[in-house]
């Protein structure tokens, strides 16, 4: 099992519109942390004054070009970033397309009670078919991130 090492990083607003936006895939910064390929930077927002925001953001370190290399000085470095979707985002989608599969599955096995409450199931049927179809889009999403589905 691959150990990842997060590294909480604070950057000016431009920089982190940028890299949220996809715009800035690469990044500039002194090696002091020893970064490597599969690390996660999590960006926080500074404002002009070097407030943070709040904001913060997450991308997989995908490339890492080391000083006395293309001109950089010994000691910096260039990060390739890559998935700049939120790791929360993705976790949060791959929550809730768990929770709604289990809703599905939930109200399929209430047909039957439904019928007997006196009720028509076709609502029911329709709603879960939608769920169902919203499930595939996720997992389709997650894909992209290689996240299990």
């Amino acid at each position: 099992m691959n150990k990842v090492t997060l590294h909480e990083l604070s950057i000016p607003s431009a920089d982190f519109t940028d890299i949220l936006a996809g715009r800035k895939t690469h990044q500039l910064c002194l090696n002091h942390r020893q970064y490597t390929v599969g690390d996660v930077l999590i960006f926080r927002e500074q404002d002009a004054n070097g407030e943070e925001t709040g904001q913060e953001m997450s991308s997989l370190i995908t490339h890492v070009e080391h000083g006395n290399a293309a001109g950089l000085d010994d000691g910096w470095c260039v990060l390739s970033l890559a998935n700049t979707t939120p790791l929360q985002g993705i976790r949060l989608i791959g929550y809730l397309r768990d929770r709604l599969k289990e809703h599905c599955d939930y109200t399929e096995a209430a047909y039957q009670l439904i019928k007997k409450a006196g009720s028509t199931d076709k609502q029911a049927k329709r709603n879960v078919q939608a769920g169902r179809c919203w499930v595939d889009e996720a997992n389709h999403f997650l894909k992209k991130f290689s996240v299990e589905s």
